[in-house]
């Protein structure tokens, strides 16, 4: 699995500590090391807090029964009175330390090392009554816009968006994917546009293209709505993706309900808007 700015490590992490009740600032995420880590496929499809984090639970898990069973053996105790505490185990009123544990574990040829393949539940075609996928998220977003009819020039002045997202594993991380979706809809939306002409690309730089900057950012209210979903990782499902789709209808049609015209095609930008309002005033 690959990061990409999604903040997958901090995700993976927090789903390990807490199958394993530890502090998250011990646990150490490394990804893409091909020795230690197999292919877990594309991070793609808002996939890899469902699929990696699924594996990283069921690891944890088998990490903490391996542990479970090699302090019971040792302290001959029931496996349901341990329990595991910060960087401790607790046994028989004893404080171990998971650590040291490790050590001894090695030195004895015994490995405190668990791993786990996970494969996504299978789908069924459409035909036969399945569904195209395991899991939906859903969305809805609404947007307030101004826009001026002399320059053409439309200004989100707020978005709110809500996204259900099963169970939320990092709330702050959440905020920000939420906020990076709605600013790179809001470009989708209005500015950015890849122009072609005979075969030589136009938008060959960044003032050309005009990605939205940190001055396009309204204000955003996010709305996380939370139905766990049996399979996903404590209930957790993606939503990098989702948030970048609602937002350009919701920005078109409050244009439109601003001005009274429609627009299928994207980015509605400055050139767009003075030309149709004129078109308007042709007709009326």
């Amino acid at each position: 699995s690959a990061e990409l700015g999604q903040g997958l490590p901090v995700v993976l992490q927090l789903i390990a500590a807490e199958e394993l009740n530890q502090n998250p600032r011990h646990i150490d995420v490394l990804l893409m090391d091909t020795d230690l880590t197999p292919d877990g496929g594309p991070t793609t499809a808002s996939r890899q807090t469902f699929v990696t984090g699924n594996a990283v639970r069921h690891a944890a898990r088998a990490l903490r029964q391996l542990l479970t069973s090699e302090l019971a053996e040792r302290y001959d105790v029931p496996p349901q009175d341990i329990r595991f505490i910060e960087g401790l185990a607790q046994v028989n009123g004893k404080q171990v330390s998971l650590s040291d544990l490790a050590e001894q574990m090695i030195e004895s040829g015994r490995q405190p090392l668990a791993s786990y393949t996970y494969w996504a539940p299978a789908t069924r075609p459409l035909g036969q009554g399945g569904d195209m996928h395991f899991a939906f998220s859903f969305a809805a977003q609404a947007a307030e816009v101004e826009v001026n009819t002399l320059t053409g020039e439309v200004k989100v002045l707020r978005l709110i968006i809500a996204n259900d997202v099963g169970t939320a594993i990092n709330p702050l991380g959440l905020r920000g994917q939420i906020e990076g979706g709605a600013i790179m809809g809001i470009g989708h939306a209005l500015t950015e546009n890849f122009i072609v002409e005979q075969g030589r690309v136009i938008t060959d730089r960044l003032a050309r293209y005009r990605m939205p900057s940190i001055t396009f950012t309204p204000e955003i209210i996010p709305i996380v709505v939370e139905h766990p979903v049996s399979e996903g990782p404590f209930g957790a499902k993606g939503v990098g993706e989702i948030v970048l789709i609602p937002t350009i209808p919701a920005i078109t049609n409050a244009i439109y309900h601003a001005v009274g015209v429609r627009f299928d095609r994207i980015p509605v930008d400055q050139e767009k808007i003075l030309m149709e309002l004129k078109q308007k005033e042709v007709i009326q």
